[in-house]
């Protein structure tokens, strides 16, 4: 993801984008479907609602400023091979989508990293989300979908945020932590939900940790590193 690679024309990336949107919504109805329990189930299908109602169509001011990079940037391509056993057409989605992303950190964490690595090996970008938010390639007041990357055995410490959020994953070896724990491993495609301010963690093994997320609620509020008492460690 440097600036060697070329920008799809307009046109073609708000197909591309249309396409991301339209798949991400069957994965969802999809785990909707097969839910154990009807609140997450419901949760689901209320997500993949607001994706379907996604105006795909450039921002009214444009896509005027170069997209933002980071750091963990270099960890995009290897993340997308690492995601061969998620779906192909939505991981295909997303690289071609690649170039236009723009990449930003939380302000809490930039402020306060968790530790001196932290901010060389995380990073996140917003597909779709509210006007003020950070960069994106659509606008949308109810709804903030994006891609979170973590390099190589980085760890995302314990958090919370009033949003609702769910998490798609691409690639294969990161672990998840929720509320009490333990850690849990989840292969790509696994669906996880967070409720508002519920504690979670994530952490990355070998290879980087690609996961598509999506809030709903607050959209405003950013998430705030937690007290983690001796857990998710």
């Amino acid at each position: 993801m440097d600036g060697s690679i070329s920008h799809p024309d307009s046109f073609a990336r708000c197909a591309t984008l249309t396409t991301f949107l339209a798949l991400l919504g069957g994965e969802l109805r999809g785990a909707a479907a097969e839910a154990a329990e009807e609140g997450p189930a419901a949760s689901l299908r209320e997500f993949a609602r607001l994706l379907g109602a996604v105006d795909p169509s450039p921002p009214a001011h444009g896509w005027g400023t170069p997209p933002n990079r980071l750091a963990v940037c270099r960890f995009w391509e290897a993340a997308l091979r690492a995601a061969r056993n998620a779906p192909s057409a939505l991981v295909a989605a997303l690289e071609t989508l690649g170039p236009w992303l723009s990449w930003a950190q939380n302000p809490n964490y930039r402020r306060h990293p968790p530790d001196a690595t932290f901010l060389d090996h995380y990073g996140y970008t917003v597909i779709a989300g509210p006007v003020d938010g950070p960069p994106a390639l659509a606008v949308d007041r109810w709804l903030a979908p994006g891609v979170l990357l973590l390099g190589p055995h980085a760890h995302y410490p314990l958090h919370a945020h009033p949003a609702v959020e769910i998490y798609y994953t691409l690639t294969p070896g990161g672990e998840w932590w929720r509320d009490e724990g333990p850690w849990r491993e989840a292969p790509p495609g696994a669906v996880i939900h967070h409720p508002p301010n519920v504690r979670h963690a994530t952490r990355a093994g070998s290879s980087p940790l690609l996961a598509i997320y999506l809030w709903r609620g607050d959209l405003e509020t950013h998430a705030k590193l937690t007290a983690d008492g001796g857990a998710a460690g």
